[in-house]
């Protein structure tokens, strides 16, 4: 990995400025791959997405974004991002030999530097089996075009239809303590009592005694089926579809009311949440 030496000392204007003559002096486009990356997550621990634009030396260019999961945070948005670029160059056929990845995720290259990332490194090291390969720290938040760019596929990706996750216990801790943390007055939910605020992690974070994680991540539960058997027993099941809790549900919320709001609305909206689990006979 590579730093911008006396980078953090600047003003935006000035990081933009030798952002930009790094890159133009020591990865010329014309003789250089670019690939800028970036990952996004909402309140940094939710609805992840990546982004990546690949830039080739004879000006023709590459995009894509990746949602990452529903409980993914910015580390593993910005990781996948890596990730998934350096999978496209590997397959892709230009001829182009050098490719330098320009991500302005500090904590995600140091732990790339520092083996925390064996599959991340591993990808990458099959691309240098054919190219020569650099990675580039680059500021955040200052202007550069390519970053800039990588940063709107992020949240393009990240508002994209998310798949299921595994999440690690390291990434739990976080989302956990992220949700925990005092918000805005958008979020009443640490002015809960502690029963509700247990309940409400379990939905929002989708570690819970439902039959879709306890099936998945412990067998503990025969089948991740709902009881009424049209669809995987999740918070977002029993709260919006489960056609065995419609009674509960039309008593609690007369008229259609989105998850979000369910999840992370106003304190009246959140009672509502936990009253229906009561309600319901809910053990989550």
């Amino acid at each position: 990995m590579r730093l911008l030496p006396g980078s953090l000392y600047q003003n935006d204007t000035a990081r933009k400025a030798l952002t930009l003559a790094l890159i133009d002096e020591q990865y010329p486009k014309e003789a250089w791959i670019h690939v800028y990356t970036d990952g996004s997550a909402t309140n940094a621990v939710l609805n992840g997405g990546a982004g990546i634009l690949i830039q080739f030396p004879g000006g023709h260019t590459a995009t894509s974004s990746v949602a990452t999961g529903k409980h993914c945070t910015n580390y593993k948005a910005e990781a996948e991002a890596l990730m998934q670029a350096a999978s496209f160059v590997q397959d892709s056929a230009d001829p182009c030999y050098q490719v330098v990845f320009l991500s302005d995720a500090l904590s995600v290259l140091q732990a790339l530097e520092n083996d925390k990332l064996p599959q991340l490194a591993k990808t990458l090291q099959m691309v240098r089996q054919t190219r020569r390969v650099v990675l580039q720290w680059i500021p955040a938040h200052c202007g550069i075009p390519g970053n800039e760019r990588a940063d709107e596929l992020a949240k393009e990706g990240a508002v994209e239809d998310q798949p299921e996750n595994s999440v690690s216990f390291s990434e739990q801790k976080t989302i956990i303590k992220a949700l925990m943390r005092p918000r805005t007055n958008r979020d009443d939910y640490h002015t809960m009592s502690r029963e509700q605020q247990v309940n409400l992690i379990r939905l929002r974070t989708g570690h819970n005694r439902l039959n879709a994680h306890m099936n998945r991540k412990f067998k503990l539960a025969p089948s991740p089926t709902c009881a009424c058997g049209q669809e995987d027993q999740t918070a977002e099941h029993i709260l919006q579809r489960c056609p065995l809790l419609d009674e509960e549900r039309k008593e609690v919320w007369p008229s259609p009311t989105p998850l979000q709001t369910k999840l992370y609305g106003s304190r009246q909206e959140l009672e509502k949440t936990t009253t229906f689990i009561t309600s319901a006979g809910l053990i989550v």
